[in-house]
């Protein structure tokens, strides 16, 4: 019967092993679990590959976050982001009603024409 360890006590544990006792408890863990040891891609050891393009990779993917795995969160929308919604709104509808305001004041498209060169060539 196994004793149930806190996350602590299992991580004092596991670093009060030597290298080889973790190594046969990794080993035992994914044969358990039905994996097998090895590099992950067919045809290729572990012992193929170049340590500086391994260490190039790690590296690189350092730098960029998103390849990074970690688990992701939704992200809620802000109160602020909300208000900046509602505030463009609100300017759409002015704009709108402005333009149908213009055209109601002005129907002629004669009219309109004028206003629109006096508007040009104000002094």
């Amino acid at each position: 019967m196994t004793t149930k360890e806190s996350h602590k006590e299992r991580k004092e544990r596991f670093k009060a092993m030597s290298s080889a006792e973790r190594k046969t408890l990794i080993r035992e863990k994914m044969k358990a679990e039905g994996l097998q040891e090895g590099s992950g891609v067919p045809g290729k050891g572990f012992s193929s590959y170049d340590q500086d393009e391994i260490w190039e990779l790690i590296q690189v993917t350092s730098h960029f976050p998103e390849m990074q795995t970690k688990p992701r969160t939704m992200k809620t929308k802000s109160p602020n982001e909300r208000k900046s919604l509602i505030a463009w709104i609100m300017i759409a509808m002015a704009l709108t009603g402005g333009m149908v305001f213009y055209y109601q004041e002005y129907p002629s498209p004669e009219t309109r024409r004028e206003l629109s060169v006096d508007a040009m060539f104000a002094d």
